[in-house]
């Protein structure tokens, strides 16, 4: 069972393609996924290689390494 609080969620959430709407309990199945398809691009994190499937999802990846990077920075 899911249950959501505002913007967060408890519980699995699982992950969708976009195409094909089939659905992946972790992140990485829907990016494997997508290569084997050739549903789209994918997309990487220039600093680390991640791999992401949407824009929106490395763009967040970016902001919190570059949060965790400046928190590191604060206590040294």
């Amino acid at each position: 069972m899911e249950m959501k609080l505002g913007h967060f969620s408890l519980g699995p959430k699982k992950q969708e393609c976009s195409e094909c709407h089939e659905k992946f309990h972790e992140y990485d199945e829907l990016v494997s996924h997508v290569r084997k398809r050739q549903h789209g691009p994918i997309l990487r994190c220039h600093n680390c290689g991640r791999e992401f499937v949407k824009e929106s999802d490395r763009y967040h990846h970016l902001q919190e390494e570059k949060a965790k990077k400046l928190d590191s920075r604060r206590h040294r």
